[in-house]
C-alpha cells in the first residue's frame, strides 16, 4: 500500500513543471498539444482494434450497422477534441497577443480573425471528407462486382485524395499566415 501512494503522486509532482514549460520555453505549448493529439490518435486506435475484435461475430447486417454507428461516433469525438483544441489554442494566442505592445489591436483583431476563420475552414472540409467517405465506403461496400482487393485500392486512393486536399488547405493556410505576418511587420 505504501508503494503505491508514490506511484500516484509522481504525476501529480510533474504536473507543475510541465505547466511551467508551456510558458517557459518557445515552442514548448505547441510540443504540448502535439503529444495531445497523438495520444488521442493513440486511444482511438487502440479503440478500433477492440471495436473490430467485437465485429468478428456479428452478421453482415449488423456488423455494417456497427461500423457506421462507430465512424458516426468517432467522427463527433474528433469534433469535440479538435474543438477543444482549437480553444486552448486560441486562448494561448490571445494571451500571447494582450502581451504583445508591437502590434495594434486591429492587427490583433485580424489575428483572431484569420486563425478563426481558418479553423473553421479545416472544419467545413473535414465535414465534408466524411460525407465524402461515408457516401464512397456505402458504394464500394455494396458493388458486387469489386474484389476485397480492388476495394482496398480504392479505399487506398481514395484516402490519398482526401490527404492532398488537406495538405493542400494547410499550405494555403500556412502561406495566408505568413502574408498576414509579413505585412504587420
Amino acid at each position: 500500500m505504501h508503494k503505491a501512494i508514490p506511484a500516484i503522486l509522481v504525476p501529480l509532482l510533474l504536473i507543475p513543471p510541465v505547466l511551467a514549460n508551456a510558458e517557459g520555453k518557445p515552442g514548448a505549448f505547441r510540443q504540448q498539444q502535439k503529444e495531445k493529439l497523438k495520444a488521442h490518435h493513440q486511444d482511438q486506435k487502440a479503440e478500433n482494434g477492440a471495436f473490430r475484435k467485437d465485429l468478428k461475430d456479428l452478421p453482415p447486417e449488423q456488423r455494417s450497422k456497427a461500423i457506421k454507428e462507430h465512424r458516426e461516433e468517432q467522427h463527433q469525438e474528433n469534433g469535440a477534441y479538435r474543438k477543444r483544441i482549437h480553444e486552448g489554442n486560441l486562448s494561448y494566442l490571445k494571451s500571447k497577443l494582450e502581451k504583445n505592445t508591437k502590434l495594434t489591436e486591429a492587427q490583433k483583431e485580424e489575428l483572431i480573425n484569420l486563425y478563426e476563420g481558418q479553423f473553421q475552414e479545416r472544419v467545413n472540409l473535414r465535414d465534408k471528407q466524411y460525407q465524402e467517405n461515408t457516401a464512397f465506403f456505402e458504394s464500394i461496400a455494396n458493388d458486387p462486382n469489386l474484389t476485397q482487393e480492388q476495394k482496398k485500392i480504392a479505399i487506398k486512393e481514395h484516402r490519398e485524395k482526401q490527404k492532398e486536399a488537406r495538405k493542400a488547405i494547410r499550405e494555403e493556410q500556412k502561406s495566408e499566415r505568413k502574408e498576414l505576418k509579413e505585412s504587420n511587420k
